[in-house]
């Protein structure tokens, strides 16, 4: 599958940008995760901690209370007793909920207390009862041995939540590697990848540009057959078939330069021949107008070369202005050579133009005559047996060939029959056009 040189350069920066918002959304999915572990470390362990202490605080003021309720044998200090056994089933309750996988240690911290407090109304009622020997054993063996193991079981809490913070914390650490090595490796990928289609752009690219200068070079030294080709179907190969193609219409150019008439600069013979067979061969009906000038030859023997040349190059200006008053984009106009010129348009607008040629001509070509030869009307110059002759003011001749009047094969029979139709137009002294052996003034 080809692509453009666009979409290459769209795809590139896709995957390029794909794996940046993939690198991206993991960096935020592992910071969004170590966030978590981090909020869990941070606040469970001050919350633990605080509810550990709480816990030793009141197991503890239990103790005391149920030692002054025994010395003392005060109600108030059972109360406080009880106060503080409240607080510890709470606290309890509340661990349980938070850290699920202590619920074990959590049951049989409540089940050692509950014994406790079993332990301290069995010796509350044993001291209403005046019987505080009994009491004294409850208070300094069983109870004081539930309470070793209470303080033993909140250890054992606490042992276990510094390591189950621990396990976060390396399970946070190994979160923090997996995450920066995977992003590395991710932002690696993406420079390599980056890499590598710029150098092949890149490469690709400058190849291209060496071939179109080279190209280039060809053109300008006027090789118009040796064009580079680039390999694909992007914009850049798209640029060789342009290349290819405007050297072919270089070239063609070239011709037609080089057969343009230098003086005129319009086109000339093959031009002219190419420009009939491509009407022949599209089957148009079109008209051969041939301009000839008459008494041409004496005026340049009378007044120079260089004044015929100049009366020519006003004769190309004035042909050129007229078609592009009266005829179309795609009229042509060109110059045989010397003093003939040949317009080719559509039969519709060839008696106008032929009108405007005689009309423009013989108003402006008295001003290329010296004012006394204007006045007399004539000129004396040398006639073709090198003898001396009068000849009147120019006139020019106009042979119409029109292919919708009559049938016609190739620019051979076109050029014949309109030689007929200029030589019966230079038998009168005056301009005139001839179309198909009938006169039209």
């Amino acid at each position: 599958m080809s692509f453009s040189l666009r979409q290459k350069i769209f795809l590139g920066y896709i995957v390029m940008i794909s794996f940046t918002l993939l690198v991206g959304m993991y960096a935020i999915f592992s910071l969004k995760e170590l966030n978590a572990i981090t909020r869990t470390i941070v606040l469970n362990s001050i919350a633990i901690s605080d509810k550990l202490t709480r816990l030793n605080d009141s197991i503890l003021a239990q103790d005391l209370y149920e030692k002054r309720s025994l010395m003392l044998q005060q109600q108030d200090a059972e109360n406080l007793f009880w106060t503080r056994s409240r607080e510890f089933r709470n606290l309890l309750g509340e661990i349980s909920k938070t850290e699920a996988y202590v619920s074990a240690n959590i049951e049989t911290l409540i089940s050692l207390h509950e014994k406790y407090n079993a332990l301290f109304t069995r010796e509350i009622q044993l001291i209403k009862d005046r019987r505080n020997q009994e009491a004294e054993e409850i208070s300094g063996h069983e109870l004081k041995a539930h309470f070793n193991k209470i303080l033993l079981a909140l250890k054992d809490i606490d042992l276990k939540i510094k390591s189950q913070q621990n396990l976060h914390v390396n399970q946070s650490n190994s979160l923090s590697e997996r995450a920066l090595l995977i992003m590395i490796v991710l932002s690696a990928t993406s420079f390599v990848f980056g890499l590598l289609f710029a150098t092949l752009l890149t490469n690709h690219l400058n190849a291209a540009i060496e071939r179109l200068k080279e190209a280039t070079n060809m053109i300008r030294s006027g090789d118009f057959d040796s064009m580079p080709e680039i390999k694909g179907a992007d914009e850049l190969a798209d640029l060789a078939i342009s290349f290819r193609e405007m050297s072919s219409r270089l070239k063609e150019l070239e011709v037609i330069n080089l057969d343009a008439n230098p003086l005129t600069k319009l086109p000339g013979n093959l031009a002219i021949e190419k420009e009939l067979l491509t009407r022949l061969n599209e089957t148009q009906s079109f008209s051969f107008c041939l301009i000839d000038l008459d008494n041409f030859k004496a005026y340049n023997d009378r007044y120079s070369y260089a004044r015929g040349s100049d009366l020519i190059k006003w004769m190309s200006e004035m042909l050129t202005a007229i078609k592009k008053e009266c005829g179309a984009p795609d009229d042509f106009l060109g110059h045989i050579g010397g003093d003939d010129f040949v317009i080719i348009c559509s039969p519709d607008r060839i008696q106008k133009i032929c009108t405007r040629i005689i009309e423009e001509f013989d108003k402006g070509i008295i001003a290329h005559y010296d004012p006394e030869d204007a006045k007399k009307g004539f000129i004396i110059s040398i006639d073709r047996n090198d003898k001396p002759a009068m000849f009147g003011i120019m006139t020019v001749s106009l042979a119409v060939v029109n292919t919708d009047r009559t049938l016609v094969r190739d620019p051979m029979e076109i050029s014949q029959k309109v030689a007929e139709l200029k030589q019966y137009a230079k038998s009168f002294a005056k301009s005139i056009y001839i179309m198909d052996r009938r006169r039209i003034r």
